[in-house]
């Protein structure tokens, strides 16, 4: 008897709270369900985020190094301009600063180097004017190859940071 008193009272609260999920909207006497349909929003919020999130991913540009190396090339500092011109004209974004090595070296010793190298690109853009809490680096030293293969050119894509647009 207590078993059932029991499984009826689970059944009236799940009977009572099944309609909680839905949120109505109360427009000129009529109600309508909170959908993309017929609800409040005209546009889903996360598709126009997702889309503004790629645009700005495609306007920047990655920065490359020489082997072995995080120093700042003219090519580089010619991406960094770009790059930093293009943060400081659009916000509403962040950026993950990806160091990334070739294949050739150790794992600890090109962790160490991506980390060099994610630093390097934070410090110019940092300089530049770029506020601190708009950036964050990391380090994925050869792990995350972008081109495959072991040619100089394979090498040298793969000696990078890469600019990842996060939402804010």
């Amino acid at each position: 008897m207590k078993k059932l008193a029991l499984t009826m009272g689970l059944i009236s609260l799940l009977v009572a709270f099944a309609g909680c999920g839905r949120t109505t909207v109360i427009e000129d006497d009529v109600v309508e369900s909170d959908t993309l349909v017929t609800g409040v929003w005209e546009e889903d919020p996360m598709i126009a985020l997702n889309a503004a999130l790629a645009r700005h991913q495609e306007a920047l540009r990655d920065v490359f190094f020489e082997y072995d190396s995080n120093e700042l090339s003219s090519a580089a500092l010619e991406a960094l301009m770009f790059d930093a011109g293009y943060m400081m004209s659009n916000s509403g974004f962040k950026v993950l600063l990806e160091g990334h090595c070739d294949e050739r070296g150790t794992v600890d010793y090109n962790l160490a180097l991506g980390e060099r190298r994610a630093q390097s690109v934070y410090q110019y853009l940092v300089n530049y004017g770029i506020p601190a809490s708009r950036l964050t680096t990391v380090s994925y030293g050869k792990e995350r190859p972008f081109a495959s293969g072991s040619t100089e050119y394979a090498f040298s894509q793969n000696r990078r940071v890469h600019l990842r647009v996060m939402p804010e």
